[in-house]
């Protein structure tokens, strides 16, 4: 100062000083430009892993989807032979065990808990974030067994079939059908059901069929308890199939979004 170099000093202390807030503005930059690449990498780990989740939630709603189905199928074809008033037809076993089934889904969210413990924000695309949010927050839940939306077939008809029918043991009756093929992202689904068919149990080897018989056909045909149940259970079937062939669809179009996200 004595000598009047204060602008000079002064100038230099500036010049320090903008040299250390770059340098804090540059290592905040490497830092946010590291943490969205971490952030990037966990994305693409997290769809990869909902991905092959979902996939594998898929086979059960595709099988649960066609059994419910069939089941309706079965409901028509009942229907047929009471309002033609046909006589007793030893397959119908089958279609009267098919009516009273049911289908829950009980799917796995690993990969959706992961996805929202880091924040539902780190899926980046808005369409793959909300059809991700619905399938496990809505429509899935939709589809469980403790879900109060709709009663349970199996449960609405047991009463009546405990004093109506009996259980099919004729193992000379045969029973086959296999579900159209469902391809998604590759994956391949089929099923098919045949019976009778065997297993071994301790080392024995024991026939295994399916099927309700009626006691008494006839009377049944002129129940009107009967055919009240008919009705009720067909509405609760079509309900759930509506469910999971949203369910499908969503699923679906989720995948196809994953798959080009991923191949981005």
């Amino acid at each position: 100062m004595e000598t009047g170099k204060t602008s000079r000093y002064l100038k230099y202390a500036i010049g320090e000083i903008i040299l250390v807030v770059i340098g804090i503005l540059i290592a905040v930059s490497i830092n946010n430009w590291n943490e969205s690449r971490k952030r990037a990498l966990l994305e693409v780990t997290l769809l990869k892993q909902l991905k092959s989740e979902i996939l594998d939630i898929y086979g059960d709603v595709y099988s649960d989807f066609n059994l419910l189905d069939l089941g309706n199928q079965s409901h028509f074809n009942i229907l047929d032979y009471i309002d033609n008033n046909e006589a007793y037809n030893e397959t119908m076993c089958f279609d009267f065990a098919m009516i009273k089934q049911d289908e829950y889904i009980y799917p796995t969210n690993a990969a959706y808990s992961r996805i929202k413990d880091e924040g539902l924000d780190i899926i980046t695309n808005d369409s793959i974030r909300y059809l991700t949010q619905n399938l496990y927050e809505n429509i899935f839940p939709r589809l469980n067994k403790t879900s109060n939306f709709n009663p349970d077939i199996s449960e609405t008809f047991n009463n009546y079939y405990l004093k109506h029918f009996k259980a099919n043991i004729d193992y000379s009756l045969k029973y086959s059908h296999t579900f159209e093929n469902d391809t998604l992202s590759r994956r391949i689904y089929n099923e098919s059901y045949n019976y009778p068919y065997q297993i071994t149990r301790n080392g024995r080897k024991q026939n295994q069929t399916v099927g309700f018989t009626p006691l008494d056909f006839e009377a049944l045909k002129k129940d009107d308890k009967f055919r009240i149940l008919l009705g009720q259970t067909e509405r609760y079937r079509s309900y759930k199939i509506t469910r999971y062939q949203s369910a499908k669809n969503i699923i679906q179009n989720l995948i196809h979004l994953i798959d080009q996200e991923l191949n981005k």
